[in-house]
């Protein structure tokens, strides 16, 4: 008899409850109601973010980290140039370089990057200045690239231009400045 009790104490009588004789217009309802709670959801994060936007704090510490992203790129950029600039003389010693004896300078060129040929070579003097200029054609992974060189040497009074030699020995270009002997 409890058990009869029970049931009858936690039934739900809907006889005066409107919505449950117009369904269609529960769905309307429980719709709305829905799209009232999303709207309020987005409308509460969208006034977050655009108060997050606006605040002059959040705007600085974005300015601050472009800055430091701009300065670490302007660090990283003279970084490569220097070891640009490192690699290209560290070439430019193995192009050309000058050896002195007792009797000559010998400036020995290495003509691979410049085709291999002597005529794409010219060597002119003025005074006790002496200049080599050189171009050359190279290809590397289907890329063409054109090669130019151009070193100036300046000697000593006792150097005599005027008889200076040239000749070829291998991939070796060979310049003879001869010493005066006083």
């Amino acid at each position: 008899m409890d058990e009869n009790n029970y049931e009858n104490k936690h039934e739900h009588h809907h006889e005066n409850c409107f919505l449950c004789g117009h369904p269609v217009l529960k769905h309307i309802l429980v719709g709305l109601l829905t799209f009232l709670g999303a709207f309020a959801a987005f409308y509460v994060v969208t006034d977050w973010h655009y108060k997050r936007m606006l605040d002059p704090m959040v705007q600085m510490r974005k300015m601050d980290r472009m800055m430091m992203k701009e300065a670490r790129q302007a660090e990283q950029m003279m970084h490569r140039r220097m070891h640009q600039a490192e690699r290209l003389e560290n070439r430019a010693g193995e192009i050309v370089h000058i050896e002195k004896t007792d009797d000559a300078y010998k400036i020995i060129m290495n003509l691979k990057p410049f085709d291999n040929n002597e005529k794409n070579v010219e060597v002119t003097t003025e005074g006790n200045k002496l200049t080599i200029n050189a171009a050359g054609e190279t290809k590397k992974k289907n890329k063409n690239a054109i090669i130019r060189f151009t070193q100036s040497f300046i000697f000593p009074d006792e150097a005599d231009l005027g008889e200076m030699s040239k000749y070829r020995d291998g991939e070796k270009y060979i310049i003879v400045v001869p010493i005066e002997d006083d």
